[in-house]
């Protein structure tokens, strides 16, 4: 079955509107959460309505087990992306913790053989001239 990877930036509008984007989750294929996606939702969380929008939405993902939740190798290998990514791309990791974050989460997809949607096209694309992996930009 075809694996869908989404990440924050597309919950995010989703959330804002519930109409956005619904070719990606109403069309053939697995959708699923990451929680690395999952932290950076709750980090953005201010008010009770947010808290309550986040909690729900890791409820239904994990009725249904589709929380991606990275293994050891892959936090191995998104140490070495982020290493490649400062050497060939000239990326200052102190500067932005959320390539961090998107290398986990490329490196888990790829483990998990899931495509990873997002709008970030600037840090996705250079993660992907580094390290082959799956993304489709929504």
């Amino acid at each position: 079955m075809f694996k869908k990877l989404v990440d924050t930036n597309v919950f995010i509008d989703r959330f804002a509107d519930p109409f956005s984007y619904q070719g990606l989750f109403l069309s053939d294929g697995l959708v699923y959460l990451s929680s690395v996606v999952l932290m950076e939702l709750k980090a953005g969380c201010h008010t009770k309505e947010t808290v309550k929008a986040v909690h729900d939405l890791r409820n239904v993902f994990d009725r249904v087990g589709g929380i991606a939740v990275p293994a050891l190798r892959d936090y191995d290998i998104a140490g070495e992306i982020l290493a490649r990514l400062q050497s060939a791309k000239g990326y200052d990791i102190k500067k932005s913790a959320s390539i961090t974050n998107d290398c986990l989460i490329a490196a888990s997809a790829k483990s998990m053989g899931a495509v990873v949607y997002t709008q970030n096209k600037k840090d996705f694309v250079a993660i992907r001239d580094v390290f082959d992996f799956k993304v489709d930009f929504v």
